[in-house]
């Protein structure tokens, strides 16, 4: 009987992070993608002269194939964040709750923060997602 209640509590557990959102390890972002893939990894910097996402593995992702990257888990579905995007600037939604648009520069590594155009700066820690693009790609739909 302790037994069988044991594996009930277990799958409950695993079904409610299913259904949360699995959680990203330390320092990792979850990338989607505008062709509907996703991968997850360490952004360690944003080039705009290849116009390029860096991650640490080595993979280098051209900015305008960027979606979205969540920075707390891997869930991609936010309408009420989209609502609020309305031109084709980036949005950072900030942790604070706060919302900026802007276009993103740079990502400095020794810094850990990311650039806009107009110089304003963001950590990374204080970032909950980026969104490159409003639309939803077809491979997420």
């Amino acid at each position: 009987m302790k037994k069988t209640a044991a594996i009930v509590l277990a799958a409950l557990g695993l079904l409610c992070g299913i259904a949360r959102g699995q959680k990203l390890r330390p320092g990792e972002q979850a990338i989607f993608l505008r062709n509907g893939d996703k991968t997850i990894g360490t952004i360690i910097e944003i080039n705009a002269e290849k116009a390029s996402l860096d991650l640490k593995d080595g993979t280098s992702i051209p900015l305008r194939d960027l979606w979205m990257i969540n920075f707390t888990d891997e869930l991609w579905n936010f309408p009420s964040e989209r609502d609020l995007i309305e031109t084709n600037e980036h949005y950072i939604f900030l942790k604070s709750g706060d919302v900026t648009s802007g276009r993103i520069t740079a990502f400095a590594p020794d810094k850990r923060e990311f650039e806009l155009e107009s110089g304003d700066k963001f950590p990374l820690v204080s970032v909950r997602r980026i969104y490159f693009s409003k639309s939803v790609p077809r491979g997420l739909r």
